[in-house]
C-alpha cells in the first residue's frame, strides 16, 4: 500500500468543523470492538457522502479495514461509500485499490461488488498505476459475475489507456462483453480492444473481429466509430486477421460521416500492405478510386495509401491530379508516393513478362 489515502490536513481541519459530521465521533465509532457501532457509523457517512462527500474522505482508511472484515454485514453500505468518495477523490482512495480488489476477487457474486468495481474505474480514470498490478485478477472477478458487470468493463476500458499492454489478458472478457448487447458496453470495449491491439500485444483471441465487422453501419455514431476504429487497430499490426472482414467494410465507403469513411479506408489500407491486398481491395477497388476525390481531406489522405498498397492501376490518372493539384500537401505528398507504387509495380510485371518470354 502507498499511504493511508488522507486529504490536505487544511481540508481535514475544515471537515471536522463541519456541522453536518462529527469526524472525530465517527472515527472512533469505526474503531469500536462492536459491529452495530461500526454500522452505525457507516450509515452516517452514507447518509452525508451523496451531498457532501469531502468531509468524509478521512474515513477511507477505516472503511477500507472494515472491508476487509468477513464477518460484519454491512459491506453493501462500505462499498457504497467507498465508491462515492473515490468519485470525489480518486486519490484518496487509490491507496485502498488492493483491499477493494481483494473483495471482489474472492467474492465476486457478492452485491456490494458493483459498487466496488464502480470505485475501481474511478480510480482507473486518475491513478491507474495503482491498479496495474491487480489487472488480472480483477480481469478474472470481473469473467465470474453472473451477468456482464458494465463498471468492470469500464475499469478496464480506462486501464486500456495507460496500460494496454497490461490489458492482453482481459481481451477475451472483453470480447465476450461485446455480444450480448453491443449497445450497453460496445463502445467502451471497442476502445479498449483498440488500444490494446495497437499496443502490439499477441491477441489472446480475435473472435471479436467479426462482432465489429458487424457494426461498422450501425446508427449510433459512437459505437460505428469505435467498431471501425477498433479493425484499423488490429490491421496495424495484425492484418491478416482483419482480412476475411473487409468486404464487411463496403458500405462505410459509402457512408455520409466523413469519419466512418476515412477509418474504412484506413483500415482496407493497412490489410493491403500487411497481408493480401487483393483480397482486401477487390471488393472495393472502384469505390476506393471514387475517394481519391471525396471533400474530406483524411478521406483522400488514406484513399491514396489504399489504392498504392492495393496496386489499382486504373486510379494514376486522379493521382497524377492530386498530388499537382490538391490543396492539401500531405494529399499532395501521398499521392506521389501512391504513383510511384504503381508505377514499380507496373515495371516489375513488365521485366517479368520479358525474362519469361527471353528464356531459351
Amino acid at each position: 500500500m502507498d499511504g493511508d489515502g488522507y486529504g490536505d490536513p487544511d481540508d481535514e481541519r475544515r471537515q471536522c468543523d463541519s456541522p453536518s459530521l462529527e469526524l472525530p465521533a465517527i472515527l472512533a465509532q469505526l474503531d469500536d470492538d462492536e459491529p452495530e457501532t461500526q454500522a452505525d457509523a457507516v450509515r452516517v457517512i452514507r447518509t452525508q457522502v451523496d451531498d457532501t462527500p469531502g468531509i468524509c474522505i478521512p474515513t477511507v482508511p477505516k472503511l477500507r479495514t472494515l472491508l476487509g472484515r468477513p464477518e460484519i454485514d454491512f459491506h453493501d453500505d462500505i462499498a457504497y461509500c467507498l465508491a462515492e468518495l473515490a468519485r470525489e477523490s480518486p486519490p484518496d482512495v487509490a491507496p485502498s485499490s488492493e483491499d477493494i480488489v481483494a473483495f471482489v476477487t474472492n467474492q465476486p457474486s457478492h452485491p456490494a461488488t458493483a459498487d466496488l468495481c464502480r470505485c475501481l474505474t474511478s480510480i482507473a480514470e486518475e491513478r491507474p498505476d495503482a491498479l496495474v498490478e491487480y489487472i488480472e485478477p480483477l480481469t478474472g472477478a470481473i469473467d465470474d459475475r453472473t451477468a456482464t458487470d458494465g463498471w468492470g468493463i469500464q475499469a478496464l476500458s480506462r486501464l486500456s489507456t495507460a496500460s494496454p499492454t497490461e490489458l492482453e489478458p482481459a481481451v477475451p472478457v472483453l470480447a465476450d462483453a461485446l455480444r450480448p448487447d453491443p449497445t450497453e458496453h460496445g463502445v467502451d470495449v471497442l476502445a479498449a480492444l483498440g488500444r490494446i491491439a495497437r499496443a502490439e500485444t499477441t491477441l489472446l483471441t480475435d473472435e471479436f473481429v467479426d462482432d465489429a465487422a458487424a457494426l461498422v453501419t450501425h446508427e449510433t455514431d459512437s459505437l460505428r466509430t469505435n467498431a471501425i476504429g477498433c479493425l484499423a487497430d488490429v490491421a496495424r499490426h495484425h492484418p491478416a486477421t482483419v482480412e476475411s472482414v473487409c468486404p464487411d467494410l463496403a458500405p462505410a465507403l459509402e457512408s455520409e460521416y466523413p469519419k466512418t469513411r476515412a477509418n474504412a479506408v484506413t483500415t482496407i489500407a493497412r490489410v493491403a500492405a500487411g497481408a493480401n491486398a487483393d483480397v482486401a481491395v477487390s471488393p472495393v477497388r472502384d469505390r476506393l478510386v471514387s475517394l481519391l476525390t471525396d471533400d474530406h481531406t483524411p478521406v483522400r489522405l488514406n484513399a491514396c495509401l489504399a489504392v498504392g498498397y492495393g496496386q489499382i492501376e486504373t486510379a494514376q490518372d486522379q493521382l497524377e491530379t492530386l498530388e499537382h493539384r490538391d490543396p492539401d500537401p500531405g494529399v499532395r505528398e501521398r499521392a506521389a508516393w501512391a504513383r510511384m507504387q504503381l508505377q514499380e509495380s507496373s515495371q516489375a510485371t513488365v521485366d517479368i513478362e520479358h525474362s519469361e518470354h527471353s528464356r531459351p
